[in-house]
């Protein structure tokens, strides 16, 4: 049983870490706000850094990952900035933050991807880091063949692909799948750079940060178990996102999860 000043200490310690080690300091990427509540820092400290980023069950490069996605699609300038030099001081590299960074211009709108890759750049140069930019899309492809690779990419998360329609789509919600099927799922989930799984969990921590319970999250966790995302890292998804996104959407997202995990597919054995 520990107490509230080992759980401080080792969030101190934690902050450290991320902040790059060497001993260096870090109170936070808004540490203005602790002079008008001082007691959160020692509460942010405790709760988020020295209890849930050193609990077991989920990699600290995914909570890394995790944390950009959801500042990301929550829009918030001054976090992305922070999580982002976070990614790179756990390792996570800066090939996988552009992905994370392209992905985020789907699942929460370019506004937020785009700017998001523009903080990165800074960061990137503030660091040293020289970039190459990777180019893959190629226009040529016939629009036939993006669509059949989207169509086999998608099916591999989600077998009913077209399943989140809760009845008959009209032509026009057609239209909308035939191009997210083109450019989201043939054009951004087929690119080197970011592995099927460390993709599953980012999209799934932005829907989350959006505050969605309803089938798409369903899908979407059903989706990340397919391609290896265990029980275990999920529930951890979901406490780490606790203190960034809010309890709420959290709490529910948890629930929708506890729910698949009761299906026949989803069994405790398959998923753990």
């Amino acid at each position: 049983m520990t107490t509230s000043d080992e759980r401080f200490q080792k969030g101190k310690e934690v902050r450290s870490l991320l902040a790059g080690g060497g001993g260096r300091s870090f109170e936070g990427s808004v540490p203005s706000a602790y002079e008008l509540a001082p007691d959160m820092y020692k509460i942010t400290t405790e709760f988020l850094y020295g209890t849930v980023w050193t609990r077991e069950g989920l990699d600290t490069k995914y909570r890394a990952m995790i944390t950009l996605s959801a500042m990301t699609a929550q829009r918030t300038d001054t976090q992305v900035r922070s999580a982002i030099r976070v990614c790179l001081d756990v390792g996570v590299a800066p090939d996988e933050i552009v992905e994370i960074l392209m992905m985020a211009s789907f699942n929460a709108g370019i506004p937020a991807g785009h700017r998001g890759l523009a903080i990165a750049k800074e960061v990137f140069e503030e660091r040293g880091i020289q970039y190459k930019a990777t180019e893959v899309y190629d226009e040529n492809v016939p629009l036939d063949e993006r669509y059949l690779q989207g169509f086999r990419r998608h099916e591999e998360l989600m077998p009913d692909v077209f399943g989140y329609h809760m009845s008959e789509p009209t032509p026009e919600e057609r239209e909308l799948d035939r191009l997210m099927t083109e450019y989201y799922w043939g054009s951004i989930w087929t690119r080197p750079g970011l592995d099927l799984k460390s993709r599953a969990i980012c999209t799934l921590a932005s829907t989350v940060a959006q505050g969605r319970y309803d089938n798409v999250i369903r899908r979407t966790i059903e989706g990340s178990i397919r391609v290896g995302v265990t029980r275990t890292e999920l529930m951890e998804m979901f406490i780490h996102l606790s203190l960034y996104v809010g309890v709420m959407p959290v709490r529910a997202a948890m629930n929708i999860a506890t729910s698949i995990f009761r299906s026949p597919e989803f069994t405790e054995e398959n998923t753990s």
